[in-house]
């Protein structure tokens, strides 16, 4: 009659030790998994968002995040554009030729390399009436602090009629000495000169 409770505990015991010894490896399993997780996804992912956010708000990486290591942190600050300042603004010109005199309102805008910078609205007498055309331009490369600017081929956005108004070819847009703006078709040779305003 003694003897049967002894068994028991003795069961019980064993049990308690496998019970135990199960709880014992599989807390060591987590803590092992969840320490190797922290070094690769943790420590290693969450470690390099702050740096490679600092660049964007210290000064470079808007929009290129890759390419402040190499440019400088000015043309790439927050709200910046790779456009000159002088360049900037509504520039106006005029042009006669044998159907009378046709206007030019140049608009140029800020933003980056591939960027829409430039709408152009042109009207004035055809043969038949009259032409209403506008056009955009993308900006095609970085200009330095001074320009020249270079702007790629127009498309056109509006042309009224459509037979007036076709697209142009790609232009370097320069500042001269005077304050005017200088726009050269590149396939051709030829400019036209805009002052500033209107």
């Amino acid at each position: 009659m003694q003897q049967e409770p002894r068994r028991r505990s003795s069961r019980s015991t064993v049990a308690l030790l496998v019970a135990a010894l199960v709880v014992a490896l599989g807390a060591g399993g987590s803590v092992y998994a969840l320490m190797r997780g922290d070094g690769i996804g943790g420590g290693g992912g969450g470690s390099p968002s702050p740096t490679s956010a600092a660049p964007t708000t210290s000064g470079p990486g808007t929009s290129e995040p890759s390419t402040p290591a190499t440019s400088g942190p000015a043309s790439h600050s927050p709200g910046a554009s790779a456009v000159p300042a002088a360049y900037l603004g509504t520039w106006t010109a005029g042009i006669d030729n044998s159907t009378g005199h046709s206007t030019r309102r140049l608009v140029i805008q800020q933003g980056e390399v591939g960027d829409t910078v430039l709408s152009m609205t042109a009207d004035g007498p055809t043969d038949q009436g009259t032409y209403h055309c506008v056009f955009q331009a993308k900006l095609a490369q970085r200009p330095t602090a001074d320009g020249p600017l270079e702007i790629g081929p127009s498309t056109v956005t509006v042309g009224e009629p459509a037979s007036s108004c076709t697209p142009g070819a790609a232009t370097e847009l320069t500042i001269l000495p005077d304050g005017r703006l200088k726009r050269l078709n590149m396939s051709d040779g030829k400019s036209v000169t805009y002052t500033k305003g209107g």
